[in-house]
């Protein structure tokens, strides 16, 4: 059924932004993955700053810096460094905030990588811009692999109409998963046919909102379920599988405005933490992160689609995002509800830029999560 309503005098603009990628991992604390080697490019505040000064060891000091060292991959520099200068020099910042380890990850160098973390490099030092070592290789990465389609999909539970849009994008998942494509997807349960005897148990009023803020803001006329949205430009009915591959092909003939980059944090407290990271150049614009939840299923007890068991992928169960005014690292934290039973869970990261005026969306990224239940899950969504 196409449910169609008229659209709200006031939209709420939410700059919220929700499909995924090989995943990047997060070693434990003295290991690394192993990135290929990658040429220079320029990125933000990459360039080498003068060591911070501070007291020194008995002993002669290189006269490279350990930062230039570890770009270099000279490890015998590095350690005659650590020798001498004071404790902590592992992680001495560069005036824009560059450990050594950033500069071992910027260029590649493995081995450096590997001796750094040995001897006490932080995994998770911060740079002035937010990015983490790990993420560097992945902006640059991003930046040579730009083309992209990320597709948001709204849709209700208690919508008859729904299911098939809602394997349309489990097939469109499916098939960029195969052919390792940069097309993202994420299904927004909106609430507006909540109330009586049922509730979507995904739903949520901010991603009707956002749906809303389309209408006001990008298309006019009716917001409805299934509705489909790629890249914040091209609107089509939901299950119009025609339609939504044909603007699908079209978006990844085109190169992204910016790259971006995810990850998942590793938490002591077990809690979901990633690091978002976007470059390139933007105004008015915001960066988004969706957790989302794949091979949900589950047996509907109300609304027209009552008795049915339903098959779901790309669920939005959270999203946050922060605005830009340039090339930004952020950390994003979720808290995730259990599901009764539940030992393994298939989630997920979508990360992106989306102008906050046109809703034009610049860039996007994604990666699996690794979870582990609590002690005693209890079932949240039924």
């Amino acid at each position: 059924m196409k449910h169609l309503l008229p659209l709200t005098v006031t939209a709420v603009l939410l700059a919220g932004c929700g499909g995924e990628s090989p995943p990047a991992e997060s070693p434990p604390a003295k290991r690394e993955p192993a990135p290929a080697p990658l040429e220079t490019v320029e990125l933000p505040l990459a360039k080498p700053a003068e060591e911070p000064s501070s007291p020194k060891s008995s002993g002669s000091v290189p006269t490279i810096s350990i930062h230039e060292a570890a770009a270099k991959g000279n490890i015998e520099i590095v350690r005659r460094h650590l020798a001498v200068q004071p404790e902590g020099q592992v992680n001495a910042r560069t005036a824009t905030g560059w450990t050594p380890l950033h500069f071992a990850y910027a260029q590649g160098r493995q081995e450096m990588s590997r001796f750094l973390l040995d001897n006490g490099a932080d995994y998770e030092a911060k740079n002035k811009v937010g990015q983490a070592p790990a993420d560097i290789p992945l902006l640059k990465r991003n930046l040579k692999n730009k083309q992209f389609a990320l597709v948001e999909l709204y849709t209700s539970e208690s919508c008859s109409s729904c299911p098939p849009a809602e394997r349309l994008t489990s097939d469109i998942r499916r098939m960029a998963l195969a052919k390792r494509l940069n097309i993202f997807c994420v299904s927004f349960h909106v609430d507006y046919f909540d109330g009586g005897s049922w509730t979507d148990g995904f739903s949520d009023a901010r991603f009707s909102a956002r749906q809303r803020a389309y209408e006001h803001k990008r298309f006019s006329g009716y917001y409805y379920t299934p509705q489909m949205i790629v890249n914040g430009k091209v609107q089509m009915l939901g299950h119009n599988r025609a339609s939504a591959f044909n603007a699908i092909n079209r978006m990844l003939k085109l190169p992204a405005a910016v790259a971006v980059s995810v990850r998942q944090v590793k938490k002591d407290d077990g809690a979901l933490a990633v690091n978002a990271c976007t470059m390139g150049k933007f105004e008015n614009a915001a960066l988004c992160v969706a957790l989302v939840e794949n091979g949900v299923r589950r047996r509907i007890t109300g609304g027209e689609n009552k008795g049915r068991m339903l098959a779901m992928d790309n669920v939005a169960l959270d999203f946050k995002s922060v605005n830009l005014t340039g090339p930004l690292g952020h950390e994003f934290t979720f808290s995730l509800k259990p599901s009764h039973g539940a030992t393994k869970r298939n989630l997920g990261a979508v990360a992106f830029v989306q102008r906050t005026d046109s809703l034009d969306v610049l860039g996007a990224q994604a990666t699996t999560l690794r979870w582990q239940p609590g002690p005693e899950p209890i079932d949240t969504f039924e």
